[in-house]
C-alpha cells in the first residue's frame, strides 16, 4: 500500500490536494500578496497561480503519488456530476475551511479551474506520470 509521505498513513488522493498551496494561512506577506494579485478568473493569472502555488506545492511528491493524484483529478472530470464548487467552500462536517482564499462564489468556472489544474499538471509531470503509468498500481 502506498503510503503518505513522510507518514504511516495510506495516500488517499482528493482534488481537494490540489488546492493545498493557495492556502495562505502560513505563507509569508509577499507570498500572500503576490497571490491574491491573481485572479483566478483571468487565465494568464491562474496558470501562473496553478505553476507556481498548485504545482509547485505537490513537487515534493514522488512519482507514484503524482500519477495518482493527477488520476484522480481526471475521474473528478471525466464525471459530470462531479460539483467542482465544493473544493473552494467551507466544509461543515469536518468544520474545515478550503485552502482557497477564494470562495466558490468568486470563481467564475471551478471546472474549467481544474481542467487547466489537470492540463498543467499532466504537462510539467509527463515525465513522472509517464514512469508510474509503466507499473502496475496494485503492488503499490
Amino acid at each position: 500500500m502506498l503510503m503518505t509521505p513522510f507518514t504511516m498513513l495510506p495516500y488517499k488522493p482528493t482534488v481537494d490536494s490540489f488546492l493545498a498551496g493557495l492556502n495562505i494561512e502560513y505563507k509569508s506577506e509577499d507570498v500572500k500578496g503576490n497571490l491574491l494579485r491573481l485572479s483566478p478568473n483571468r487565465k494568464a493569472d491562474r496558470e501562473c497561480m496553478i505553476k507556481n502555488y498548485i504545482i509547485r506545492e505537490q513537487e515534493y511528491l514522488p512519482y507514484r503519488h503524482k500519477f495518482l493524484l493527477v488520476k484522480e483529478l481526471e475521474k473528478a472530470l471525466l464525471n459530470q456530476c462531479y460539483d467542482f464548487n465544493i473544493p473552494f467552500e467551507y466544509d461543515y462536517e469536518a468544520n474545515e475551511p478550503s485552502a482557497s482564499p477564494w470562495a466558490a462564489s468568486e470563481i467564475h468556472n471551478p471546472r474549467g479551474f481544474f481542467e487547466d489544474i489537470y492540463r498543467l499538471a499532466s504537462e510539467e509531470w509527463k515525465e513522472d506520470l509517464q514512469k508510474a503509468a509503466q507499473e502496475d498500481p496494485s503492488t503499490w
